[in-house]
């Protein structure tokens, strides 16, 4: 092969080498200008437009008085006057009604606890005699009057430490109120070591759990 033709053939091979890097080149140019994009997405959350709340009235008649009533001690009973003189073998009636503030979605399952002592505490001896019951669906001048109605919630006899079962009842979102009766018993043959005690304040609370109906 001569001379001429030696070189043309290497020349031939340069320019196909280059080529080939200027190819590579290109292609590593392409990896790494990578096309980018991105997705966003947002939120908010807020808990209502009111503020979930059950009410309570103590009214003894139709007419009920809704309040608050959610800081210890609350409100007093309309127990009459006589739960300041019992005598062994009678009870004494007071009504509370409970309901769900208006505009509400959201229903109530709502458990009574038993009496705790408040301030000033008295006889442990007298709070340990008495009894209790709780019944739910009568009216509020019924339960005044002695003759409560509805179903038991808390058992005749019970202990006034004693609370109602868990969810005992339903509060209805923008339904109609429930009406609870407390009656109250010295019972029969209560021993004479008990005349003129009192229990002291005596607080019992409702504890309402939101549910979604």
């Amino acid at each position: 092969m001569n001379e001429q033709v030696h070189n043309s053939n290497r020349k031939r091979k340069i320019r196909a080498l280059l080529a080939g890097g200027l190819v590579l080149g290109v292609g590593a140019a392409i990896t790494l200008a990578a096309w980018t994009d991105n997705v966003f997405g947002n939120s908010d959350f807020a808990t209502g437009d009111e503020a979930w709340n059950i009410q309570a009235s103590f009214s003894t008649t139709a007419t009920a008085n809704w309040v608050e009533a959610d800081v210890s001690p609350g409100e007093p009973f309309g127990f009459p006057v006589a739960r300041l003189n019992l005598t062994p073998g009678e009870t004494v009636y007071a009504p509370i009604a409970l309901r769900l503030q208006n505009a509400q979605t959201l229903n109530a399952d709502v458990t009574l606890n038993g009496a705790v002592p408040g301030t000033p505490a008295g006889s442990a001896a007298l709070t340990s005699a008495l009894t209790y019951s709780v019944t739910s669906g009568g009216t509020a001048e019924g339960c005044a009057a002695g003759t409560p109605g509805g179903t038991s919630v808390v058992a005749p006899g019970s202990a006034l430490t004693t609370g109602s079962a868990p969810n005992a009842i339903t509060l209805l979102a923008a339904g109609t109120p429930v009406q609870l009766c407390y009656a109250v018993t010295l019972p029969a043959g209560s021993p004479l070591d008990l005349a003129g005690l009192n229990t002291g304040q005596l607080i019992w609370q409702f504890v309402g759990t939101s549910v979604t109906p």
